[in-house]
């Protein structure tokens, strides 16, 4: 008898066949859908949820087990029923997965994951202008936008899924104490300050409350995408950095690109031993680098950008880096692999300016500065900052 008064409680959509499920048709309140939103998740939180693949927040929801939605009440069900079942148990899946942060520290951690991310924070509250916003919002938005950058990174170089070996995983903290104990155990430096490993299983670990950030979350939202471009060139076709061999132009011009796509801006600069705040033309670039170029008599420019390593390149060269390759990802957009996989061989541009843009180095840099003149404004724009 309580076998029966127990299977009577459950939803009709469990009992049901795949044949008679398909013929669910929801109701008026769901849309004809058999499932609803859930109100624990609205506005900017609900569509930030929906653009990744997992999220612990939004896994451990204790009404929809991060689903985003819940069965109607007012039917059986409808055709988006069994979907939302499935999502569910995916999830609780991933959610029994051990997290080697979580386990290292002793401590529950907000973490999710992208097709090209994994995130993990501890932060409780940052500051957004004059409004804060929770440490688990700060990862969906750095998700969302290096996401983008990963999808503009792909178009670019034609890459693929297969093209990466591994994810790259993003981590902020909220005291020094937790961020140097993982600087030590996962990425082998003492340093204080923000530090990223690059080529293999590519990582980066953050205190937020550092002086250089101080809880700022628009600072640590760019800081975070600008690095995910790093992590993401890295890691693609091979598992080598090229920043550190002499291609820091390509290095830091892709990652200043992918920000100042996202951010209309660049702030970020990854300088060796910095000592002084790193910022050239407050970031926006393009009518300061017209000027620049179009002066007369300037020395060739090209012969010495290329082959520097990124940290050793002061603010001025990475506003050249990111100029060159602007050029080339609007005007030889083709080239940018196989111009990568050649760095990553140690091949000297030289060879793969002649073979892949039918140039020489001078040749490529009178033309690079032609287009610079004729497409870049004489006075930047007024934009706001997304």
């Amino acid at each position: 008898m309580l076998v029966c008064m127990l299977v009577a409680l459950l939803p009709l959509c469990l009992l049901l066949t795949p044949q008679q499920e398909k013929q669910l048709e929801g109701c008026r309140r769901c849309d004809e859908r058999g499932v609803v939103e859930c109100k624990r998740h609205r506005g900017e939180l609900l569509e930030l949820e929906a653009q990744v693949d997992f999220c612990s927040t939004a896994a451990r929801c204790r009404d929809c087990a991060g689903a985003l939605l819940l069965p109607c009440s007012r039917c059986d069900g409808g055709p988006d029923t069994a979907g939302m079942l499935a999502r569910r148990d995916e999830i609780a899946t991933w959610l029994k997965q051990e997290h080697q942060l979580e386990k290292f520290l002793g401590k529950q951690l907000v973490y999710m994951e992208t097709a090209h991310l994994q995130l993990a924070s501890d932060v409780e509250e940052l500051r957004d202008g004059k409004k804060k916003i929770s440490g688990h919002v700060l990862l969906h938005r750095v998700a969302r936008d290096a996401e983008q950058s990963a999808e503009l990174i792909d178009r670019h170089f034609g890459a693929t899924s297969k093209d990466y070996r591994a994810r790259m995983m993003l981590w902020f903290w909220g005291s020094q104490q937790t961020h140097r104990q993982v600087m030590e155990n996962f990425l082998g430096s003492g340093s204080a300050g923000d530090f990223k490993w690059l080529g293999r299983d590519p990582r980066f670990s953050v205190n937020c409350k550092d002086s250089s950030f101080q809880l700022r979350a628009p600072t640590l939202h760019s800081l975070g995408v600008h690095n995910a471009a790093h992590m993401l060139i890295s890691n693609l076709f091979s598992e080598i950095w090229i920043g550190d061999m002499g291609g820091g132009w390509f290095d830091s011009g892709s990652a200043h690109w992918y920000e100042e796509k996202i951010f209309n801006r660049v702030d970020n600069y990854c300088i060796d031993e910095l000592d002084f705040i790193a910022t050239w033309k407050n970031g926006e670039w393009r009518a300061a680098l017209r000027k620049y170029l179009s002066r007369p008599g300037e020395d060739a420019i090209l012969p010495r950008l290329l082959r520097q390593q990124t940290g050793a390149m002061m603010p001025r060269d990475h506003a050249l880096a990111w100029s060159f390759w602007d050029w080339l990802a609007t005007n030889h957009t083709t080239t940018l692999a196989p111009i990568l996989k050649g760095l990553k061989l140690r091949r000297p541009e030289r060879e793969l300016f002649a073979e892949h843009l039918k140039m020489d180095v001078r040749q490529a840099e009178t033309a690079w500065i032609e287009w610079v003149t004729a497409t870049y404004p004489k006075k930047e724009p007024k934009r706001k900052r997304p």
